[in-house]
């Protein structure tokens, strides 16, 4: 006989209650998953979970946003419907920071007119980015959203994103009423800025003018700063009196001074005239922590000043090849004050023999600690004050070495201290996160042993003891 199905009964079973609960308890937590989700996509709200946060503005950014005082158009020129997701959506965030900024994409094919406006040639390049306000614009080119280093055989490969770096310092360049000159000294074999540096100086509203004092139409402008980078030859007496009197009057000016074979005496008594002068050698780092694995490409010791403030903020070491020491005159003006910016280690001396076969310390040699660059402030009788930062190295802003930002922010904060710039915004790249984790054998056995025995086994043993229980109830 069949035996009668007891509905009402059913609800009074122990096993049908727990069910009904844990179906309850599964339906309201989709539920409140669903408003969540709903709530969320209508507020647009999104989080940057990439380690170098590559999707958010820094606090510099937003300080420029925020006092914003006349609006900015971005023109992002893409192709309709392929626009670069990541470009996309960094430049949305200073949109959503400002009122002032407004987005806009246009397609260069389509409307080349428009284009046509922001480029000699009348064409602008896929990719490319726009910042106008008013008058003034800047064309931003697609190759320069992206900071490009090099891997370990010495290949080009893409190091950092930009995009942040270059948006920023075109709304600046803008919205800027004056651009400070940089003179770059030329005519005794000087070396030149490296695209990278010369980009972020550009970000940062500087314009960059070669000058040759041995032309009649020369001019150093007092509003202006001088730079020295690694002269081969030295100046002759007429360029030395204008670079002096230049200086004497207020000036401000960067040297950055190279290892030669060939003396500078000319060079040497514009250093000296303000307490320093530079030991002809090259120095060896004996403490580790101090070098890399080259012992003659050195990570010195940062001082507290302004120029190295942003560098120190964001735990970035100076890399310096190859550097001399700079020796700090007895006798100086009592008016001239000299900063320790970047020193060497108790532990490291300076080769005198330019052709030493080791870099071993020998006889002869001198014996840090050193200091490798100085900043000098120089206060005149009318107030006014002539600034110098001396660097006695060249090389760690030229080729791989101006890849590094802490070099790059070191260079661009020194202009910014020369012209007093407190209010220049120094962004720092995201870098590519591209950590690799390495195991060893052992390592791989236990993480497979893990993963294929343990949690599949922990699992079966926990779901065994769960129909155990319910079994015997």
């Amino acid at each position: 006989m069949m035996k009668k199905f007891d509905i009402s009964g059913s609800f009074k079973n122990k096993k049908f209650r727990y069910g009904g609960y844990a179906t309850l308890i599964t339906a309201v937590f989709l539920a409140i998953l669903i408003i969540i989700n709903l709530i969320v996509t209508n507020l647009d709200f999104k989080v940057d979970m990439t380690k170098n946060k590559m999707f958010s503005l820094s606090e510099p950014t937003y300080k420029v946003l925020d006092s914003l005082t006349s609006d900015i158009n971005i023109y992002g020129f893409f192709e309709s419907g392929k626009e670069e997701p990541t470009i996309k959506a960094i430049l949305e965030k200073y949109a959503a920071r400002s009122k002032k900024v407004k987005i806009e994409y246009k397609d260069p094919v389509k409307y080349p007119q428009f284009a046509k406006k922001y480029s000699d040639t009348g064409e602008v390049a896929q990719g490319s980015i726009v910042v106008e306000s008013g008058d003034k614009f800047r064309v931003i080119s697609p190759y320069d959203l992206v900071n490009y280093g090099y891997d370990m055989s010495g290949n080009p490969r893409a190091s950092s994103l930009a995009i942040e770096q270059r948006v920023t310092g075109a709304i600046t360049y803008v919205t800027s009423k004056e651009n400070p000159v940089i003179y770059a000294l030329e005519g005794h074999g000087e070396q030149t800025l490296p695209e990278e540096v010369t980009k972020h100086l550009l970000d940062l509203n500087y314009t960059i003018k070669n000058l040759n004092l041995t032309l009649k139409d020369a001019k150093l402008d007092d509003n202006g700063a001088l730079l020295i980078m690694g002269p081969s030859k030295d100046l002759s007496q007429s360029e030395t009196e204008t670079i002096k009197s230049y200086l004497s009057k207020g000036g401000k000016a960067v040297f950055l001074m190279g290892l030669t074979r060939t003396d500078l005496p000319n060079f040497e008594s514009l250093l000296n005239s303000y307490g320093v002068g530079i030991q002809k050698s090259f120095i060896v780092e004996g403490e580790p922590s101090y070098s890399t694995q080259n012992p003659i490409v050195i990570i010195p010791e940062m001082k507290s000043h302004d120029i190295l403030s942003s560098v120190t903020s964001n735990k970035l070491k100076i890399l310096m090849p190859g550097a001399q020491g700079i020796e700090l005159k007895k006798i100086k003006k009592s008016s001239t004050k000299i900063e320790p910016l970047l020193v060497t280690s108790k532990n490291s001396w300076a080769k005198t023999n330019l052709d030493a076969t080791t870099t071993e310390k020998e006889p002869g040699d001198l014996t840090g600690p050193f200091n490798v660059a100085v900043a000098i402030t120089d206060t005149l009788d009318n107030g006014n004050e002539t600034k110098m930062v001396v660097v006695s190295n060249s090389l760690f802003v030229n080729g791989q070495y101006a890849m590094n930002a802490a070099n790059v922010d070191f260079i661009t904060n020194s202009f910014n201290w020369l012209q007093n710039r407190e209010d220049s915004v120094s962004i720092v790249p995201k870098e590519f996160d591209n950590n690799i984790m390495n195991i060893n054998a052992a390592q791989q056995l236990i993480i497979s042993g893990l993963v294929v025995i343990i949690i599949p086994l922990v699992i079966v043993i926990m779901g065994l003891r769960v129909w155990f229980r319910r079994k015997h109830q």
